[in-house]
């Protein structure tokens, strides 16, 4: 079983990635995804969460509003810190356990893609992934892309800020793919990534 780590930053097309190689047979574990599930209601890391960050982080219900964590926890690089801390932890067990599972089952996966966004800035996630593949992007086309989907180019450009850059994610990574022109453009370098890199493995 082959575990590939996609990372980019924000906007870059991860996801994108991720969905593509889960539709050419590829088992897809989400971070976000676990992430989000850790900080649900009657989530594990809910009371930590919200000790660290205060009422202003909770929603009439008590519970993690993900917006205004969000707001809140990329204010600054101290607060982005703060929440990986109590995040990363929990997020890196639950890959290895979904890792672990996996390898259990009777026809085991030949190729399992994780879509891991701060893999620079939480290096434990290393020990899981056998490659690694970085998307790179402009960064004003990242903010095009963002800002299409509802966000203000403001808050982008702040939690940009705090991630890795493109030439850190390049130096770790296995391979490298540039998705500055168009979604047709990008998909046509993610499939001949992947008749070049993965589908011998999958085989």
């Amino acid at each position: 079983m082959y575990v590939l780590a996609v990372t980019g930053g924000i906007g870059s097309g991860k996801s994108t990635a991720t969905g593509l190689f889960s539709s050419l047979g590829a088992v897809a574990i989400d971070l976000d995804d676990l992430a989000k599930r850790l900080i649900a209601p009657d989530g594990p890391l809910v009371t930590q969460v919200a000790a660290a960050f205060g009422p202003a982080v909770l929603d009439a219900d008590g519970e993690i509003d993900h917006a205004k964590l969000a707001t809140v926890a990329f204010a600054d690089a101290e607060a982005a810190r703060g929440l990986d801390a109590i995040v990363h932890p929990g997020v890196y067990a639950a890959v290895a356990g979904a890792l672990d599972a996996l390898l259990e089952t009777l026809q085991p996966p030949s190729v399992v893609v994780i879509g891991i966004p701060l893999l620079v800035e939480s290096p434990i996630f290393f020990d899981l992934v056998d490659g690694v593949l970085a998307i790179s992007s402009d960064e004003d086309a990242r903010v095009g892309r963002l800002m299409e989907r509802g966000l203000a180019e403001d808050d982008v450009r702040a939690r940009m800020a705090l991630q890795a850059s493109d030439a850190e994610r390049r130096d770790v990574a296995d391979f490298v793919i540039e998705n500055d022109r168009t979604i047709e453009d990008f998909e046509a370098e993610l499939l001949e990534f992947w008749a070049r890199e993965m589908a011998h493995r999958a085989a």
